[in-house]
Formats: C-alpha cells, structure tokens, sequence
C-alpha cells in the first residue's frame, strides 16, 4: 500500500437498513478511517450528508440519536385510506413527500451540497431513460429528496436538465443501488462500501406496494458494481438481513450494531492482509 491514502466512503441505498450505514461509521471513525470524501445513493445519501459537515466519531453518533428517534410515520404518514386516497386522484405516489422532506430540512447541515467541507456526490434517477446522475453541486435539500424518491412511494422531483429545464429524477438506487461508480472522479486509494442493501425477498402478494418493492429491488440489484481498477482497495461491508420490511424502524438498535460488528471484521481483515501484518 502506497504512504498515500485517499479514502471515500460509498453509502447505499436501503431504506430503513440505513441504520447498518450509521454503525459502520461509528467503528470506522472511530479506528481513525476518515472519508476524504462520499458517495450516496437514497437513504445512502442522506447519511453521508449529515456526515459530510463534520466526519468525526462524534457526529456519527449523533446520526445514531438521530435514528434511533425515527418512526415509521415520520417518513411514511397517513394510513391505508391516505394511500387509497393518493390512488383514487390518480397522484404518482402512494405516501406524501412532506414527513421525508421535513426529516430531510432537519438533517441537512448545509443549503448547497458544494458547501460541505467533505466533497459529497449524490446519486439521482432522471427519468428521461439516462444514466444514473452524481451530483456535486446544487440546493441540497432538493437533491435529497430526489435521491430518496422510491418510484411509486413518493413523487419524483424535478432537477434542472443540461438545457435547464426540469427533468424529473427519482431515487438513485433505480440506476445505482450502490453508487461506486460515482466514487471514480473523487479518485480514492481506498473504497469502504457501506452496503444496505438486502437479499431479494419474495413478495407476500398481500399488496400491490409489496410486489412493486421486490419487482424494485430485483431491477436495483440487475447492475453490476463498478470496477475502479486494480490501483484501489475496495472494503465491501455488509450485514445479515433481519427480514423486516423496509418502512420498519423498530429494530434501528439492533441494525446499527450489526453495522458496527460488520466494520470492526472488515478492518480485522484489512489489517490482517496488510504487508505490515
């Protein structure tokens, strides 16, 4: 390994497994493993966000307090007859955006994403049938929302296009679940992927919500991850899937120590292979 270590965190989509994201922070900070910069991708990007103003032990921790407060109504208001009520006028969404939007008001450290004092990339969805877009630049508050806009769950958001005019753009796991591609211009050394993500899991077939979220999730997963070269260390941590839906916050406790535990033997295994071993 050369003196000279670059190193970017790349957070995943996921939604409320986001919590794994903010324990492998914790012990990663915490062994002296500093981003020099992020990548993000829905719940992903939110993470790195508040990060991004201050990447120390400490605010890690206090994204944990963060978590452990949510509520799945917080994020998903309304109940059965809301969600009937959306498809009844016909509205391109099943939850209204404002608890996500007021979640994501609260949260933000900054007004612009090039305003962080870490460089955050964050990964949207244009609707126009492009690429995944990694955004450096830009009202932050707007990106995120766009960045976590699971099709069908909330309403897509416009984002200025090349022309500028608006392009609707949606969640960014839809083109890049786990955005390592979007980690490639902030040239690291050194790549821990903080990965959310879960297995696919069967649809129930109760709703037609559960079958949109696998058919998703399926579609999500079909890419696969970006190669950055044989120059760069990739760190992929991940943890168990506790089968708990994806709107289901009771189990942040458990998720972020299982988040810890995951980085604590990623790191064992990095110091083992190390030459200086």
């Amino acid at each position: 390994m050369s003196e000279y270590t670059r190193d970017v965190f790349v957070l995943s989509g996921g939604a409320s497994r986001g919590a794994v994201q903010v324990g492998m922070m914790q012990t990663l900070l915490g062994a002296g493993v500093t981003p020099d910069a992020l990548v993000g991708a829905s719940v992903g990007a939110l993470n790195a966000a508040f990060l991004a103003s201050a990447p120390t032990v400490q605010r890690a921790y206090q994204l944990a307090d963060r978590w452990l407060a949510l509520r799945t109504r917080d994020i998903f208001p309304g109940s059965a007859w809301t969600r009937l009520g959306h498809l009844a006028q016909r509205h391109p969404y099943l939850y209204s955006s404002d608890g996500l939007r007021t979640l994501i008001d609260t949260w933000a450290p900054v007004r612009r994403l090039e305003e962080l004092p870490t460089p955050l990339r964050v990964t949207t969805t244009p609707l126009t049938g492009g690429p995944a877009a990694y955004h450096d630049r830009g009202d932050i508050a707007t990106l995120l929302l766009a960045s976590t806009a699971v099709p069908g769950v909330f309403a897509p958001v416009p984002l200025p296009g090349l022309d500028g005019h608006p392009v609707p753009h949606v969640d960014g796991g839809v083109t890049d679940l786990v955005p390592l591609a979007g980690a490639a211009s902030l040239e690291p050394t050194r790549v821990f992927v903080l990965d959310a993500t879960v297995p696919t899991r069967l649809p129930a077939g109760r709703t037609p919500l559960e079958v949109l979220v696998a058919s998703l999730g399926v579609a999500m997963r079909a890419r696969p991850l970006t190669d950055l070269g044989p120059d760069v260390e990739v760190h992929h941590l991940y943890t168990a899937d506790l089968g708990t839906r994806m709107t289901d916050f009771s189990r942040t406790a458990e998720l972020l120590q299982l988040g810890r535990r995951a980085a604590a033997a990623a790191l064992d295994r990095m110091y083992e292979a190390s030459p200086a071993a």
